[in-house]
């Protein structure tokens, strides 16, 4: 009887043994997890480091950084910015615009011109912030510290998802993308509606303060992209472009309702003051050589079907389509450079517009 008590005894110790060594393991793996939501990506550890050296980053938001950032967080990261750039204390000024929050460093950002409500007396500082959001809440922090710098020479990057950039924001994403500090997501989009996590948000603010630090007079863009007078001849072809498409092909003609090829090209080019000889052979003659994984927006790409005899032009448009006039029985539109026919018969580039 005492040794099967003993036994019973035995067993039953090991299964209290067996939860508690469970228990303590489930809970060590939670402890861990949980730590790791507040441990930076490798990728931004070092700059957020520098952000909370530099008092960019409120003690709140050192953690969970891989959540979305809201409207209020990044109004908090927006303040500190521009009190670190500007070497001034930001300053409450009048009553409160906003009905649903209270927070002072949204007061203050509102007053220094950084953020806006949404309408009828609303911040909604709990909504997330979009890449676009963010690219102007910073360009306009920058413009309150340093009101002194010159903001007139933007440079300009057409990303593939150019057209979903609102028309509030692409003078921000253009500028912060020609000093390097956003950049776009691969594939060559940027991703306006995409939201911003705190990290992102945080090492977006971080660079803003290094580049004034580092540059502290005036701010020059660094990456290669499109001078402002680009930008707008760009805007100016591609009005043209969307004016001629699906107009018909007919050979000698230069417009206003049919064209050929070299006929679509000499017609719009001249309508941006650029004079062009008449023919694909001539045009292809004029310009800077381009390479083919260098084209950009408006530049003439010629096709010769023999090898060697330049024999048709298009205008490239970007994600590797061009527009042209192609032939009898077919209209102006946009084709693909990247496969079929016009691939196997690709033969150089030109850049006319500087």
């Amino acid at each position: 009887m005492i040794k099967r008590c003993s036994k019973y005894s035995l067993v039953f110790i090991f299964i209290i043994m067996a939860i508690a060594i469970t228990a303590n393991i489930t809970y060590a793996d939670s402890a861990i997890s949980q730590s790791n939501e507040d441990i930076p990506s490798n990728w931004a550890k070092a700059e957020i480091d520098k952000a909370i050296e530099y008092n960019l980053l409120p003690e709140k938001l050192q953690g969970a950084y891989r959540v979305n950032i809201t409207r209020e967080e990044f109004s908090e990261v927006a303040v500190n910015l521009y009190e670190a750039l500007s070497g001034k204390q930001g300053i409450l000024q009048g009553e409160n615009s906003f009905t649903d929050t209270q927070n002072i460093k949204v007061r203050i950002a509102n007053s220094l011109g950084i953020v806006n409500g949404i309408g009828d007396g609303k911040f909604a500082p709990n909504d997330a912030v979009t890449r676009q959001e963010i690219s102007v809440m910073l360009y306009r922090t920058l413009q309150a510290a340093k009101p002194g710098y010159d903001y007139s020479d933007l440079y300009n990057h057409k990303f593939a998802d150019y057209d979903m950039i609102s028309s509030w924001a692409r003078e921000a994403v253009s500028y912060l993308f020609g000093i390097e500090v956003i950049n776009g997501v691969g594939d060559n989009l940027f991703s306006p509606r995409g939201n911003t996590s705190r990290e992102q948000a945080i090492v977006l603010a971080n660079r803003m303060h290094e580049k004034v630090l580092a540059s502290p007079n005036n701010l020059i863009a660094s990456r290669d992209g499109t001078s402002r007078r680009e930008s707008d001849m760009n805007l100016k072809l591609a009005k043209l472009i969307s004016q001629e498409m699906g107009k018909p092909y007919q050979w000698g003609g230069t417009g206003p309702d049919s064209y050929d090829c070299s006929g679509l090209v000499y017609s719009l080019y001249g309508k941006l003051g650029i004079s062009l000889p008449r023919v694909a052979r001539s045009q292809a003659e004029v310009g800077t050589y381009v390479p083919k994984e260098e084209l950009a927006y408006g530049d003439l790409v010629f096709f010769a079907r023999d090898g060697e005899n330049v024999n048709h032009v298009g205008i490239f448009v970007g994600n590797g389509e061009f527009v042209h006039a192609p032939q009898t029985g077919d209209v102006v539109k946009k084709t693909t450079l990247m496969s079929g026919y016009y691939e196997r018969v690709y033969y150089t580039a030109k850049r006319v517009i500087k």
